[in-house]
C-alpha cells in the first residue's frame, strides 16, 4: 500500500512498496510536474508565482529509491497536505511501453572479486561474466557519488552480499555487485561492493550533457572486453576538471597558475580555513548529487541583499573567519552571519591633502560598505556562530556546474575552495537595485570557540541551543524510549563535523524498535538519521542524495540554518516544531487549521 510520509517541511517521502512501482511513480511524477510547469506557462504563470493553479507546478526535484520516490517542493506555494492528494492519484504502475536509452559498458572482466564471486554463487567466473553480460540492467536510481547509478534487474542469480571489511580504496570504474544491485564507481573511494572487473568509460563528465552517463530509467548492457584490445585515447576522454583545472579556467587564479585581468574585484590575501563559492545550490539528485549551497541560507540572502544584488548571487562563505580581502578598483561588499569584528585598512583620499592618509575602520554591524581600491576588509574570528558570507555589488563570477557555483565539498563538483593571491572577479550590478538597510549581528547564537566558554555561554551545557525539528518519515522504527531521549537529552556537537553534516553524542543511543535493514532512500538537508550506533548524524547542506539508515525527524528550515552556525563543542537539544510558538500564545497551537500535521497520507 502506498504510503506518503512527511519528511521536514518542504518534501515528502512517498513509499510504494518495491522498486518496480518506485520507478513507474518516479517516471508519473515526473510527466505530471512537466505536464503543470507548461500548463501554467501556458496560462501566463511563472515558475516563481506565489501560488500555481497546478499542485505538482510547486514541485522541485524527485529522488527515486528503491522502494520510495522523495518529492521536494516550495511550501511558499502549496500545503503539504494538497501535494499529497495529488501525488495519490498518480499510478505508480510501469509503462512498459516506455522509450528507454540504452547505454553499453565495456568492461574488462579481472576484478579482485571475481572468484569469491563464483564460489558464492556456486558456478564458474566465466558464467558469472556470460550472465552478468547476458541480460540488460535497468539504471534505478542515483547513489552515494555523481555519476553513481544502482542497476537492478539482471540476471536473477546476482544476489551477492557485501565484503564483510569495506575497502578504503575503490578504483575509478569499478565494476561491482552487491545484493541485487550492480554499479560502476564513478571516482576512486571506499566501498563494500564485490568487485568483477573494470571499465575506462567516464561515468561522470561536467561538461557532457547530461554529465551521468547512466541516468534513471536507462538500459544497460555490460560487454566483455579483452585488456589488451582496449585503446583509450586521453585527449578526448571524457573527465571531471581537477580543482587546478576550475581555477586555472575561471579567472579566480592564484600564483601557481594563469591569471586573468581584474579591475573589479577582489584578491584574496588570506582566505582563512575554509573559504568556498556557495549560491542557492542545484537540482541534480538523479545523477547522485547533493544540492549543495549556503548552509547558512538566510544569512547567505542578507548579504546579498545588502549589496543590492538578486537573492541567488553567487558568494564566499567562510568558516571560521581569520580573513582578509583586498579591494581591485572601488566596490561595495557586506559581510553577514557569525558576529564578528571587521576592519577597514588602506589608504584613503584626502580633501585637504593632495596626498593619501592611512586609515583604520572597524564596522560593528551588518551593513553594506564600500572599499576602495587597494583597501583591505580584514575578518576576525568571529565571537559567536561558525560561518559567515562575503557579498559583493554585481555577484561573484564563478563557474557554474548544474547550474550553480556552489562548492560540494562531499563530492568535489563545483570551484575550488579560495587560496591565498586567487583574484575574485565581480560582475555588472543591476543599477535599478538599492543597497539595503544594515542590520545588527544575531545575538542568540553559540560562543564562537566552545573550549574556552563556561556552561553558561550560549550553546554550553546550561544553555544548549534549541533546534526546532518535525518527526519523521521513520520516528515509528524506534521505541517510545527512544523518542522521549531524542527530546530529552541534551546533545553536543563533536569534532567529526562539516557541511555534509554534524555527528552528535549524548549519554544514551536512540534505540530501534524495528531492526531491518533500511532500503536506501531520499534525504533532505536536516536530516536526522541514526546509524548502528544510535548516536544520531544531523546532516547539513552537502548530504548524501541517498541513505540507508532511518532518519527520525527532521529540522524545520529556520533551525537548518541555525545548526550551519554550532562549532564542535556546542550542546544542542530538540524540540518538536510548535512548541516553541504554543508557548509563545500562552499555550495555544497558533498554526494553521489546514497545515498538514499528520504522520502520512493513505
Amino acid at each position: 500500500m502506498r504510503r506518503i510520509l512527511t519528511a521536514g517541511q518542504d518534501a515528502l517521502l512517498v513509499e510504494t512498496g518495491d522498486l518496480r512501482h518506485a520507478l513507474g511513480l518516479y517516471h508519473a511524477l515526473n510527466a505530471a510536474m512537466e505536464d503543470a510547469v507548461s500548463a501554467n506557462a501556458s496560462a501566463g504563470e511563472s515558475v516563481a508565482s506565489p501560488a500555481p493553479t497546478r499542485p505538482l507546478a510547486a514541485v522541485t526535484e524527485l529522488v527515486p529509491a528503491a522502494q520510495t520516490v522523495l518529492v521536494r517542493f516550495d511550501p511558499r506555494k502549496i500545503r503539504p497536505a494538497s501535494l499529497a492528494e495529488a501525488i495519490m492519484t498518480l499510478s505508480d504502475t510501469p509503462d512498459e511501453a516506455q522509450e528507454h536509452r540504452t547505454v553499453t559498458v565495456p568492461v574488462i572482466y579481472d576484478g579482485e572479486d571475481l572468484e569469491a564471486v563464483a564460489q558464492l554463487l556456486g558456478i564458474s567466473a566465466d558464467e558469472v561474466v556470460a550472465r552478468h553480460t547476458g541480460t540488460p540492467w535497468t539504471a534505478a536510481f542515483g547513489g552515494f557519488a555523481p555519476g553513481f547509478t544502482y542497476l537492478v534487474d539482471g540476471n536473477p542469480i546476482f544476489d551477492v552480499p557485501r565484503r564483510t571489511t569495506p575497502r578504503l580504496v575503490v578504483p575509478l570504474g569499478a565494476v561491482g555487485l552487491a545484493g541485487r544491485f550492480s554499479g560502476v564507481y564513478p571516482r576512486e573511494s571506499s566501498g563494500g561492493w564485490q568487485l568483477i572487473g573494470h571499465t575506462a568509460m567516464p561515468m561522470w563528465d561536467v561538461h557532457a550533457d547530461p554529465p551521468a552517463a547512466i541516468m534513471p530509467g536507462d538500459r544497460v548492457t555490460f560487454h566483455a572486453e579483452r585488456d589488451q584490445a582496449i585503446m583509450t585515447d586521453i585527449a578526448q576522454q571524457r573527465r571531471t576538471p581537477t580543482d587546478r583545472d576550475i581555477r586555472a579556467n575561471t579567472g579566480n587564479s592564484g600564483s601557481g597558475s594563469e591569471s586573468t585581468t581584474c579591475d573589479h574585484g577582489l584578491r584574496a590575501d588570506r582566505p582563512g580555513l575554509l573559504a568556498l563559492f556557495e549560491d542557492e545550490g542545484r537540482h541534480a539528485s538523479a545523477m547522485g548529487v547533493a544540492g549543495s549551497g549556503a548552509c547558512d541560507m538566510p544569512a547567505y540572502r542578507l548579504a546579498n541583499m545588502l549589496v543590492g544584488n538578486p537573492p541567488d548571487a553567487p558568494a564566499i562563505e567562510l568558516t571560521a573567519g581569520d580573513a582578509a580581502f583586498t579591494a581591485i578598483g572601488n566596490v561595495v561588499v557586506a559581510v553577514t552571519g557569525a558576529p564578528v569584528d571587521l576592519c577597514i585598512t588602506g589608504k584613503a583620499a584626502s580633501g585637504a591633502d593632495p596626498g593619501h592618509k592611512t586609515i583604520r575602520q572597524s564596522l560593528h554591524r551588518q551593513e553594506a560598505i564600500i572599499l576602495h581600491d587597494g583597501e583591505t576588509l580584514t575578518i576576525g574570528v568571529p565571537r559567536a556562530g561558525l560561518r559567515d558570507y562575503l557579498a559583493i555589488r554585481g555577484g561573484f563570477k564563478a563557474p557554474m556546474t548544474l547550474g550553480s557555483a556552489s562548492r560540494d565539498t562531499m563530492s568535489g563538483i563545483g570551484p575550488a575552495p579560495l587560496a591565498a593571491g586567487d583574484t575574485l572577479t565581480a560582475g555588472t550590478p543591476d543599477p535599478s537595485r538599492s543597497v539595503g538597510r544594515p542590520c545588527e549581528w544575531n545575538g542568540h547564537l553559540p560562543t564562537g570557540t566552545m573550549h574556552h566558554a563556561g556552561p553558561q555561554a550560549i550553546g554550553g551545557a546550561d544553555h544548549p541551543v534549541w533546534l526546532d525539528v518535525t518527526l519523521g518519515p521513520h520516528d515509528d522504527w524506534f521505541t517510545p524510549a527512544a523518542i522521549g531521549t531524542l527530546f530529552g537529552t541534551t546533545w553536543r556537537v563533536t569534532a567529526q563535523s562539516n557541511r555534509t553534516g554534524l555527528r552528535l553524542n549524548g549519554p544514551q543511543p536512540l534505540e530501534r524498535e524495528d531492526t531491518r535493514e533500511l532500503p536506501s532512500e531520499g534525504m533532505v538537508p536536516g536530516s536526522l538519521e541514526v546509524p548502528g550506533s544510535g548516536q544520531p548524524v544531523l546532516f547539513l547542506r552537502d548530504q548524501p542524495v541517498t541513505g540507508g539508515y532511518p532518519v527520525i525527524a527532521v529540522l524545520t528550515l529556520d533551525a537548518l540554518a541555525l545548526a550551519a552556525q554550532l562549532p564542535p563543542g556546542a550542546f544542542i537539544r530538540f524540540r518538536k516544531a510548535g512548541e516553541s510558538a504554543m508557548a509563545a500564545s500562552g499555550g495555544q497551537d497558533i498554526s494553521h487549521p489546514d497545515e498538514h500535521d499528520g504522520k502520512e497520507s493513505r
